[in-house]
């Protein structure tokens, strides 16, 4: 059995991102897959058993990818406000510079490929904890609303999920006015 190269997995689930982009989940082929990676069919058997390992691997992979965007540069002695001010910010730009990921998350979340197992589900709480943390220090500290803190990370998300794709489709950045009456918002939606 051949040793599985990082980087060649990496390139595999960046290309099939960028087809189910163009095409749609139901449309991924391996063997188009193999093209766009330009690769023997083979070669993406060794790194995906089929089609919905490859699928499960990209969703997994784009949440690893995306805490690593969102909780950077927030620094742990700063205003709670502050904190969740870039997060919210790191959490948009992400969406806004990468359409392709809230496009490929919302088709995974419809399709038959999704499956919460307990392994997705501790990935999934995994990837969301610092904005779980972030609520529930607010909610210690009497500054964020006492609920449940996935309903207010899902109305954040939610928020910006949907600016992002406004600001794609109309092809309009968020100017730096703008950012902040969406976070206004977003802090009197969360505040108590």
């Amino acid at each position: 059995m051949r040793a599985k190269d990082e980087n060649k997995e990496i390139l595999i689930l960046e290309s099939a991102l960028k087809m189910i982009a163009r095409i749609g989940l139901a449309g991924l082929k391996m063997s188009d897959l193999a093209k766009e990676a330009h690769l023997a069919t083979g070669t993406l058997y060794i790194y995906f058993r089929d089609k919905e390992e490859l699928i499960r691997k990209l969703y997994l992979y784009l949440l690893r990818k995306s805490s690593a965007n969102v909780i950077q540069g927030i620094l742990t002695n700063e205003p709670l406000k502050k904190r969740v001010n870039k997060i919210c910010y790191n959490f948009l730009i992400y969406n806004l510079e990468g359409p392709e990921y809230g496009a490929f998350f919302e088709q995974y979340y419809r399709s038959p490929f999704f499956h919460e197992t307990e392994s997705v589900l501790a990935e999934e709480t995994a990837v969301m904890q610092p904005f779980y943390e972030l609520i529930i220090e607010g909610q210690r500290q009497g500054i964020i609303k006492e609920t449940e803190p996935e309903l207010l990370v899902t109305l954040i998300c939610g928020m910006l999920e949907t600016m992002a794709k406004v600001s794609f489709y109309s092809q309009k950045s968020i100017s730096d006015k703008e950012w902040e009456t969406i976070f206004s918002i977003i802090w009197d939606g969360i505040k108590s």
